[in-house]
């Protein structure tokens, strides 16, 4: 009788401490509703406030655009402080449609002169060759990747962020296949060693290859010192056996030619490069920015 009293009690307990613990968790989940209920009344009477006031003050300055325009026709005198509000308003509507056309203008005379130079300096025959040979085949936006690196992160890495595959999360490989030029969106890598395998978006002759550093008055600490100086350039066949040297190249770091171009010598169609990065310019990390790969095309 004893156990069976007890096993009772011990039911009885259990039932009683669930149903406290469920209170209390319904209690909670409805004051925290009330609180959100409360917050988002109170921000949607914030909005009508200043919805009204908007609207309010969009009446007040159309009916003081009349009222100084109807003064003007009446031949009446206005009060300066109107008058000069009104000239602003005016300037203000006119200035942005104004720089515009300007801006429009001066794009349209610097392509007619390219273009009139580019005939002028260019044989007919080449012509067609000039406009394709401008396709950037390192372009993440064209399909280029990156297959492999061989780096050591800025941050340090450990076996978690390995296994992930978030040791270049901050400042990851695909950034040199970018446009962007903001200042830490490149490439990061403690050091000045690295090697990277890029898969380019088609397989093509290379003839040129360009590389982008920020300027000085971009970075934070006004130093390009990351800038990487010596690397070289290796084209990778298909079945990857092999791999050929197409340049020992260097980036001057110049400040008045942020980006530099190196023509290649090509006579096979590579689909991948092998990037080595060798040396920079003095800093403890090395930052790659912008890397562009120009080339021909395999006619079939």
């Amino acid at each position: 009788m004893d156990c069976c009293r007890r096993a009772g009690r011990r039911v009885c307990l259990t039932y009683l401490m669930s149903f406290v613990l469920l209170s209390v968790f319904f209690y909670y989940l409805m004051a925290y509703n009330g609180s959100n209920k409360k917050g988002i009344s109170l921000l949607r009477e914030d909005l009508n406030d200043l919805s009204h006031m908007l609207r309010q003050k969009g009446k007040d300055v159309g009916c003081k655009d009349a009222q100084i325009s109807q003064r003007a026709a009446d031949g009446g005198r206005c009060d300066h402080r109107d008058m000069t509000e009104y000239v602003d308003t005016l300037v203000k509507r006119k200035i942005g449609t104004l720089m515009d056309d300007v801006y429009n203008l001066k794009n349209q005379i610097i392509s007619s002169d390219c273009s009139a130079r580019t005939e002028q300096s260019s044989p007919e025959g080449e012509s067609a060759y000039v406009a394709t040979n401008r396709i950037n085949f390192a372009s993440e936006e064209m399909g280029a990747r990156i297959m492999h690196v061989i780096a050591r992160p800025i941050g340090g890495t450990n076996m978690i962020k390995w296994l992930l595959g978030l040791e270049f999360c901050a400042n990851p490989p695909v950034n040199m296949l970018r446009p962007s030029l903001a200042p830490g969106a490149c490439f990061g890598f403690s050091g000045s060693q690295a090697s990277v395998v890029l898969h380019l978006a088609k397989p093509i002759l290379v003839e040129s290859i360009a590389l982008t550093h920020v300027s000085r008055e971009m970075t934070p600490s006004l130093c390009v010192n990351s800038a990487p100086k010596d690397f070289d350039v290796y084209g990778l066949p298909a079945d990857g056996r092999k791999r050929n040297l197409l340049g020992q190249l260097t980036f001057n770091n110049d400040p008045d030619r942020r980006t530099e171009i190196y023509n290649v010598n090509s006579n096979n169609f590579y689909p991948m490069l092998v990037l080595s990065f060798r040396s920079n310019h003095g800093a403890n990390s090395t930052c790659v920015y912008r890397l562009e790969v120009y080339g021909r095309l395999q006619e079939f």
